[in-house]
């Protein structure tokens, strides 16, 4: 191992927001950004939300069109 790549790995060590070193480059670790959230929230979050709120559509329906009771969330609006 070369000096150059030696110290990097000691100053890797030191630092938490580099992981090592390759070929003298200090890599750094991976984190969360803006646009991972960005893309969580509309690949993740929203079509999980649209098929609830589908989901909720269906129970509506089926319960107050076959029974007398409501057991879904549009109850509570209406």
């Amino acid at each position: 191992m070369t000096q150059k790549a030696t110290q990097s790995a000691d100053n890797a060590a030191s630092r938490p927001e580099t992981v090592a070193a390759i070929r003298g480059y200090r890599i750094p670790k991976r984190r969360f950004t803006r646009w991972a959230l960005y893309y969580f929230l509309l690949y993740v979050v929203l079509p999980l939300l649209a098929v609830s709120l589908l989901f909720d559509a269906v129970l509506y329906f089926v319960f107050t069109r076959f029974t007398d009771h409501c057991w879904a969330l549009f109850c509570l609006f209406g």
